[in-house]
């Protein structure tokens, strides 16, 4: 992923604020716990130590495909990454279920914002609501990670790149491949798209 021209991170600063700031301290704080240098996560994430540099100190809010490398790579959870309090107290009356109230943001950047939807009992399948803004993306680059997806499209359209291959999906579509297969998603109509997003954990 190229970095931002200055007008980006401008931009990206005022609409992401604190959040990005405290994503990269988690990220800062982590990297260093398992005494990894910039130059070590760059070469295991394949981003720049410049770009890497940048989400640390929270003047770019990382995109979601930035998020999955960096998290594969210090081998933490996404959840850990974005929003860990979140992560581990959703719920509360019980681990078997999860109130729409309850449900935490695990996600808000490029556009997309990404809700756990899924109890916390649940350990080998994540459910998230998806919703992507005209215009959002998970990033320009595909990306690839361990487990399975599989998703159901609630309202809106929106585009599936698997594997080279872009792919229209409307309201009442349903995808399912290998995480392992490189993809992105975006989209480029003119309303808000939501879809009910599964991953396995292994």
């Amino acid at each position: 992923m190229s970095d931002p021209t200055p007008g980006q991170r401008q931009t990206t600063r005022n609409s992401a604020g604190t959040e990005a700031d405290e994503i990269g301290l988690r990220l800062r704080e982590t990297r260093l716990a398992r005494r990894l240098t910039l130059g070590k996560l760059s070469e295991r994430t394949g981003l720049s130590i410049g770009s890497l540099s940048q989400i640390e100190r929270g003047l770019v809010s990382p995109t979601i495909r930035t998020v999955y490398a960096i998290a594969a790579a210090l081998e933490v959870a996404p959840a850990e990454i974005i929003d860990p309090g979140g992560a581990r107290q959703a719920g509360g009356e019980s681990p078997y279920f999860l109130r729409r109230a309850h449900q935490p943001k695990v996600l808000d950047t490029n556009g997309v914002i990404k809700l756990l939807a899924s109890p916390s009992e649940q350990d080998r399948y994540k459910a998230y609501v998806v919703s992507i803004e005209p215009g959002g993306s998970s990033g320009d680059d595909s990306y690839a990670h361990s487990g399975d997806e599989i998703g159901y499209v609630m309202k809106g359209t929106f585009s599936l790149q698997i594997d080279g291959h872009i792919h229209l999906l409307g309201e009442g579509d349903c995808f399912a491949f290998p995480s392992g297969i490189r993809h992105r998603f975006f989209n480029n109509g003119e309303t808000p798209a939501e879809i009910i997003w599964i991953n396995s954990q292994k």
